[in-house]
C-alpha cells in the first residue's frame, strides 16, 4: 500500500557544500570544505557532533597510527582534535609515537606511547569549537529525510527538524552518514554484503580500574554464561578507559541492517538488555565491580557496516593487505582486518594488515556529478570496509572529501573534475599524510 504525498516547503539554505551527518567524517568534510573558502552547511540528527565518540561512546581514533611502529598515518585535522582535547599539545602530533587506540592489550603492550583518547564530552567541545572557528553553519536535531536528483545531479535536500520538512539547495553534497543515506536516496548504486557486521551498543562502568587482567577476567565470566545459556551472542568484550578510574565495554552484539529501522531498534533493545546482564553478571563474580556503578549506555547503537556507494574505484581486500599505492591517495588506512562476526560470540579474530591508500575515486559515486561521500559508506569491498570503517580513516576521508568540494566550488567544476594533484598538495599543506611510512618490524597478532 502506498500514496502520493506533496507539500510545497522552503527552500531555507543555498549553501556551496552540503555535509550530511556530523560524525568524524562529517566533522573533517565540514571544515575543510569551509576552510577552503567554500559556504558550508553541516546538518547532524543528534544534539551533538561526534559520531562514534558521543553518539556510541568511544574513546580510539582507529587507524591513526601504523601499530608496528606507533608512527601516525592519518595527520591533519586528527591532530588537531587531539591538540583542542588536551590530549596532545600544539604542533607535536607529527613527532609522538602512539598507541593504536585506548584499548589496554595495547596500552599496556606499549606504555612508552601516548594514548590517543577521546572522552565523549571533551570531543563534543572540541567539535563545537573547530566547526565555529571554521565558519560552518551547523543544524543540529535536523534529519536528511529526502533528496531530490536528476540526471546524477542532486538539486534538493530535504530535511525534517523542529521547523518541519524544509529543503536545502546545495552545489556540492558530501554524505557522512554512515550508511550513504543521503546518496541511496539520490539514487546512487550501492552494495550491502549478504552477512553484514552485527551492531553493538557501547555502555560505560564507573569507579573501576580496568586492567588487562581484568578484561582476561571478564571474557571467562561471559563465556561461562553463554555456555550455561543466560548470556547470548556478545563480543570480546573490548574495555577501554576514559579516565583511568572508569571502563567503556564494546561488548554487545545484535546481527542485523541498521538501514532497517526494526533491527535498528532491536539492537538497542537488546544491547541494553545484555550490557546489564553482563555488569550483573560481574557484580556478582569479581572483586573489583563490587562499587562499580552502571554509567551509561551509548545513546545509539552503533552500525559497523550498511551500505557501500559503488563509486569510480573500489577498495578491495588486496588492495588492504598488499599495502597497495594508489597515484589519487588522499588518506591511508591502516586498521586491521576487523570484521565482527554476526554469529560467533567472544573474540574473533583481527588480521595485521601495512598501511594502504584509499584513493580519491572511492569517494566520488558512479554517474552523479555533484555528489561525494566519506567514512564508511565509501566504495569498498566488504572485506577492505573491515579495515577502512573506522573513525579517523573516516575524519581523513572527510578532510579529503570537504577540500575537494571546496576546489570544485572555487573552479566552478564538478568534484570528479577536480585535480588530484592539486587536492594532495592543500592535504599535505593541511597536515595530511599520504605517504606510508618505512617499517620492517613483524607485527603478530596480539592476545584478544
Amino acid at each position: 500500500m502506498s500514496f502520493v504525498y506533496s507539500k510545497e516547503m522552503l527552500i531555507m539554505a543555498k549553501p556551496d557544500v552540503l555535509v550530511c551527518g556530523a560524525g568524524l567524517a562529517g566533522i573533517g568534510a565540514a571544515v575543510a570544505a569551509a576552510r577552503g573558502g567554500a559556504r558550508t552547511m553541516l546538518v547532524e540528527r543528534n544534539g551533538f557532533a561526534g559520531g562514534f565518540f558521543t553518539a556510541i561512546v568511544g574513546s580510539a581514533f582507529d587507524g591513526f597510527v601504523d601499530e608496528r611502529t606507533g608512527t601516525p598515518v592519518v595527520g591533519g585535522l586528527v591532530f588537531e582534535m587531539l591538540e583542542r582535547m588536551g590530549v596532545i599539545d600544539k604542533g607535536q602530533g607529527p613527532r609522538l609515537c602512539y598507541n593504536v587506540n585506548g584499548d589496554l592489550t595495547w596500552v599496556e603492550m606499549h606504555p612508552e606511547r601516548v594514548i590517543p583518547r577521546c572522552d565523549p564530552e571533551r570531543f563534543k567541545r572540541a567539535a563545537d569549537a573547530i566547526l565555529e572557528d571554521a565558519g560552518v553553519k551547523v543544524l543540529l536535531h535536523s534529519q536528511v529525510a529526502d533528496v531530490v536528483a536528476m540526471n546524477g545531479h542532486v538539486e534538493k535536500v530535504i530535511v525534517s527538524n523542529k521547523a518541519g520538512l524544509v529543503a536545502i539547495e546545495p552545489r556540492v553534497v558530501i554524505d557522512c552518514t554512515g550508511d550513504g543515506d543521503a546518496a541511496a536516496w539520490a539514487g546512487a548504486a550501492f552494495a550491502k554484503a549478504e552477512s553484514l557486521q552485527p551492531m553493538s551498543l557501547h555502555f560505560r562502568i564507573a569507579y573501576l580500574q580496568p586492567t588487562y587482567e581484568l578484561r582476561r577476567r571478564c571474557a571467562a565470566v561471559l563465556k561461562k554464561a553463554h555456555e550455561r545459556g543466560d548470556l547470548g551472542l556478545y563480543a570480546g568484550p573490548y574495555l577501554a578507559t576514559f579516565s583511568g578510574r572508569d571502563a567503556y565495554f564494546n561488548a554487545t552484539r545484535y546481527p542485523g541492517d541498521n538501514t532497517i529501522p526494526e533491527d535498528w531498534t532491536q539492537a538497542e533493545i537488546q544491547g541494553r538488555k545484555d550490557a546489564w546482564t553482563m555488569f550483573e553478571l560481574w557484580q556478582r563474580e569479581l572483586v573489583e565491580f563490587e562499587e562499580a556503578y552502571f554509567m551509561t549506555s551509548g545513546p545509539v547503537a552503533g552500525g559497523r557496516e550498511s551500505r557501500r556507494i559503488v563509486g569510480d574505484y573500489e577498495l578491495t581486500e588486496e588492495d588492504v593487505c598488499e599495502g597497495r599505492r594508489h597515484e589519487d591517495v588522499v588518506v591511508l588506512g591502516a586498521w586491521r582486518l576487523d570484521k565482527h562476526p554476526a554469529g560467533s560470540a567472544g573474540y574473533h579474530e583481527i588480521s595485521w594488515i601495512p598501511p594502504y591508500d584509499i584513493p580519491y575515486r572511492t569517494l566520488l559515486p558512479k554517474d552523479f556529478d555533484n555528489l561525494l561521500v566519506a567514512g564508511r559508506c565509501h566504495s569498498a569491498t566488504p572485506a577492505a570496509l573491515a579495515s577502512s570503517r573506522v573513525t579517523a580513516t573516516a575524519m581523513g576521508m572527510g578532510q579529503a572529501a570537504g577540500t575537494a568540494a571546496a576546489l570544485a566550488v572555487a573552479g566552478n567544476k564538478t568534484p570528479r573534475e577536480v585535480d588530484t594533484s592539486r587536492l594532495q598538495e592543500i592535504l599535505r599543506a593541511s597536515g595530511g599524510i599520504l605517504q606510508a611510512p618505512d617499517a620492517d618490524i613483524e607485527v603478530g597478532n596480539p592476545d584478544f
